[in-house]
Protein backbone atom coordinates (compact mmCIF):
# COMPACT_ATOMS: atom_id res chain seq x y z
CA UNK A 1 0.00 0.00 0.00
CA UNK A 2 1.56 3.60 -1.06
CA UNK A 3 -0.08 7.09 -0.63
CA UNK A 4 1.21 10.00 -1.51
CA UNK A 5 0.18 13.60 0.16
CA UNK A 6 1.14 16.93 0.40
CA UNK A 7 2.43 17.41 3.54
CA UNK A 8 0.53 20.61 4.33
CA UNK A 9 -2.55 18.74 4.06
CA UNK A 10 -4.26 18.86 7.25
CA UNK A 11 -3.71 15.40 9.44
CA UNK A 12 -3.76 14.61 12.89
CA UNK A 13 -0.20 14.56 14.32
CA UNK A 14 2.32 12.09 14.17
CA UNK A 15 3.75 10.96 17.09
CA UNK A 16 7.51 11.91 15.75
CA UNK A 17 6.48 15.69 16.34
CA UNK A 18 5.18 15.01 19.83
CA UNK A 19 8.41 13.05 20.58
CA UNK A 20 10.24 15.79 19.43
CA UNK A 21 8.56 18.82 20.96
CA UNK A 22 11.85 19.07 23.88
CA UNK A 23 14.52 21.36 23.51
CA UNK A 24 15.69 23.97 20.74
CA UNK A 25 17.20 21.47 18.87
CA UNK A 26 14.34 19.19 18.82
CA UNK A 27 12.16 21.87 17.65
CA UNK A 28 14.34 22.30 14.28
CA UNK A 29 14.10 19.09 13.34
CA UNK A 30 10.28 18.50 14.09
CA UNK A 31 9.87 21.88 11.78
CA UNK A 32 12.10 20.62 9.40
CA UNK A 33 10.26 16.97 9.39
CA UNK A 34 6.82 18.98 9.32
CA UNK A 35 8.19 21.66 6.53
CA UNK A 36 8.20 18.17 4.13
CA UNK A 37 7.07 18.87 0.64
CA UNK A 38 5.13 15.30 0.02
CA UNK A 39 4.69 11.64 1.84
CA UNK A 40 4.91 8.42 0.91
CA UNK A 41 4.12 5.78 2.94
CA UNK A 42 5.10 2.44 1.44
CA UNK A 43 6.14 -1.14 2.37
CA UNK A 44 9.67 -1.71 1.25
CA UNK A 45 10.13 -4.03 -1.55
CA UNK A 46 12.72 -6.33 -3.16
CA UNK A 47 14.48 -4.47 -5.79
CA UNK A 48 17.55 -5.69 -8.16
CA UNK A 49 19.94 -4.69 -5.49
CA UNK A 50 21.77 -2.36 -7.98
CA UNK A 51 22.34 0.01 -5.23
CA UNK A 52 23.80 -1.95 -3.10
CA UNK A 53 26.12 -3.36 -5.81
CA UNK A 54 27.25 0.38 -6.94
CA UNK A 55 27.82 0.76 -2.51
CA UNK A 56 24.10 3.06 -2.37
CA UNK A 57 21.70 -0.10 -0.69
CA UNK A 58 18.38 1.62 -0.75
CA UNK A 59 14.77 0.76 0.43
CA UNK A 60 12.93 0.61 -2.89
CA UNK A 61 9.02 1.51 -2.18
CA UNK A 62 5.91 1.50 -5.08
CA UNK A 63 5.30 4.86 -6.33
CA UNK A 64 1.80 6.35 -6.65
CA UNK A 65 0.63 7.46 -9.81
CA UNK A 66 0.87 10.94 -9.07
CA UNK A 67 1.71 13.44 -6.83
CA UNK A 68 5.34 12.98 -7.12
CA UNK A 69 7.78 14.40 -9.33
CA UNK A 70 10.44 12.50 -10.73
CA UNK A 71 14.32 13.51 -9.43
CA UNK A 72 16.47 13.24 -6.36
CA UNK A 73 15.50 14.78 -3.42
CA UNK A 74 16.56 15.17 0.12
CA UNK A 75 14.44 13.53 2.50
CA UNK A 76 13.79 11.84 5.76
CA UNK A 77 12.68 8.23 6.18
CA UNK A 78 10.92 7.20 9.99
CA UNK A 79 10.74 3.06 10.15
CA UNK A 80 7.77 1.74 11.28
CA UNK A 81 5.74 5.49 11.56
CA UNK A 82 3.05 3.29 13.68
CA UNK A 83 5.51 2.60 16.19
CA UNK A 84 6.85 6.06 16.36
CA UNK A 85 10.04 4.43 14.90
CA UNK A 86 13.39 6.37 14.04
CA UNK A 87 13.63 8.80 11.42
CA UNK A 88 17.03 8.44 8.99
CA UNK A 89 18.06 11.27 6.67
CA UNK A 90 18.06 9.78 3.11
CA UNK A 91 18.64 10.76 -0.40
CA UNK A 92 15.43 9.64 -2.25
CA UNK A 93 15.66 8.88 -5.93
CA UNK A 94 12.48 8.92 -7.97
CA UNK A 95 12.10 8.06 -11.97
CA UNK A 96 12.94 5.24 -14.26
CA UNK A 97 16.53 4.60 -13.05
CA UNK A 98 17.29 5.96 -17.09
CA UNK A 99 21.35 4.84 -16.40
CA UNK A 100 19.85 1.59 -16.83
CA UNK A 101 16.74 0.88 -18.03
CA UNK A 102 16.13 4.31 -20.13
CA UNK A 103 12.43 5.56 -19.96
CA UNK A 104 10.93 2.00 -19.89
CA UNK A 105 12.27 1.14 -16.26
CA UNK A 106 10.17 0.68 -14.03
CA UNK A 107 9.58 3.91 -11.85
CA UNK A 108 10.21 3.65 -8.29
CA UNK A 109 11.12 5.28 -5.65
CA UNK A 110 14.84 4.44 -3.84
CA UNK A 111 15.56 5.60 -0.47
CA UNK A 112 19.69 5.60 0.27
CA UNK A 113 19.34 6.20 4.15
CA UNK A 114 22.36 8.05 5.16
CA UNK A 115 24.37 6.13 8.07
CA UNK A 116 22.12 3.00 7.93
CA UNK A 117 22.95 -0.64 8.29
CA UNK A 118 19.94 -3.11 8.39
CA UNK A 119 17.56 -5.10 6.70
CA UNK A 120 14.24 -3.08 6.08
CA UNK A 121 12.62 -5.55 3.46
CA UNK A 122 8.93 -6.11 4.54
CA UNK A 123 9.01 -2.89 6.47
CA UNK A 124 6.64 0.30 6.41
CA UNK A 125 8.22 3.03 6.34
CA UNK A 126 6.91 7.01 6.16
CA UNK A 127 9.37 8.76 3.32
CA UNK A 128 9.57 12.74 3.45
CA UNK A 129 10.76 14.64 0.38
CA UNK A 130 11.97 18.05 1.50
CA UNK A 131 13.98 19.43 -1.12
CA UNK A 132 14.80 18.25 -4.90
CA UNK A 133 18.31 18.51 -5.46
CA UNK A 134 17.65 17.20 -9.51
CA UNK A 135 16.17 15.85 -12.24
CA UNK A 136 16.46 11.84 -13.34
CA UNK A 137 19.22 11.61 -15.58
CA UNK A 138 20.85 9.00 -17.82
CA UNK A 139 24.86 9.04 -17.30
CA UNK A 140 27.31 7.15 -19.27
CA UNK A 141 27.84 3.90 -17.01
CA UNK A 142 27.85 3.02 -13.49
CA UNK A 143 31.17 5.06 -12.69
CA UNK A 144 29.60 8.19 -13.67
CA UNK A 145 26.31 7.72 -11.87
CA UNK A 146 28.53 6.70 -8.32
CA UNK A 147 30.13 10.00 -8.88
CA UNK A 148 27.06 11.97 -8.87
CA UNK A 149 25.64 10.68 -6.12
CA UNK A 150 28.07 10.75 -3.81
CA UNK A 151 27.33 14.48 -4.80
CA UNK A 152 23.83 13.78 -4.10
CA UNK A 153 24.62 12.04 -0.49
CA UNK A 154 27.16 15.31 -0.03
CA UNK A 155 24.17 17.39 -0.62
CA UNK A 156 21.73 15.75 1.55
CA UNK A 157 24.10 15.41 4.18
CA UNK A 158 24.24 19.33 4.05
CA UNK A 159 20.44 19.79 3.77
CA UNK A 160 20.42 18.30 7.19
CA UNK A 161 22.96 20.32 8.63
CA UNK A 162 21.44 23.06 8.06
CA UNK A 163 17.90 22.14 8.71
CA UNK A 164 19.14 20.95 12.02
CA UNK A 165 18.79 17.25 11.42
CA UNK A 166 22.67 16.79 11.74
CA UNK A 167 22.25 14.88 14.91
CA UNK A 168 20.70 12.05 12.75
CA UNK A 169 24.09 11.64 11.07
CA UNK A 170 26.64 9.38 12.16
CA UNK A 171 29.41 10.98 10.04
CA UNK A 172 29.05 14.77 9.10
Amino acid sequence: MTAARPAHVEAPPSPLVGAQRRGPARDAARDAVRDAVLEVLGTVEHGDERGRLLGFPTANVAVPEHGLRDGVWAGTVQVGPAEDGPVHVAAVSIGHRPTFYGRDGERLLEAHLLDFEGDLYDRTVLVRLHVRLRPQRAYAGAAALVDQLLLDVAETRAWAQREGLGARLTTP
